[in-house]
């Protein structure tokens, strides 16, 4: 296993901070009742979007420790260097988007980050292993300076 680069390390640390955040406050509202805040500040943006398709937000615990676990299998998972970390973190970020202010800021900041690990991780064209560059062979297309050639 190579050692992750650090914009691996921050999308993974960003997503472990956000699944400890949402296994402990969904864990203290099956325990308590209620969500880390509820009672000072109330609940925060996210529990009007939830409310507007119908779900109530007192309801959410156990999505929100469900999330939580995906986040950290999540954050493992890059720092393992799998195939498809950076669509699989893109995926749990659109997921979590809804979760005003803290999921939105975090899932933001890590589709950013995937999209241009995923860019920059991307083979070249002449580097594409056995197998995928005889299918990249055929299903490749010619350019415009290859059709003005008459190739």
């Amino acid at each position: 296993m190579r050692k992750p680069n650090l914009i691996t390390s921050a999308i993974s640390s960003l997503s472990l901070i956000l699944g400890i955040w949402l296994i402990f406050d969904s864990t203290r509202k099956l325990v308590t009742g209620y969500y880390t805040g509820e009672q000072a500040i109330g609940l925060g943006p996210w529990a009007t979007i939830v409310s507007a398709i119908g779900v109530r937000p007192a309801d959410m615990a156990f999505p929100f420790l469900f999330l939580g676990i995906l986040w950290i299998v999540n954050g493992v998972i890059l720092l393992l260097g799998s195939n498809a970390r950076y669509e699989r973190a893109i995926a749990i970020s659109i997921v979590t988007l809804f979760y005003a202010l803290p999921g939105t800021i975090i899932s933001v900041i890590t589709i950013a980050l995937s999209l241009r690990e995923k860019r920059l991780a991307r083979p070249a064209k002449d580097q594409l292993p056995g197998r995928l560059s005889v299918l990249f062979l055929l299903f490749q297309f010619p350019s415009r300076s290859d059709r003005k050639k008459g190739k």
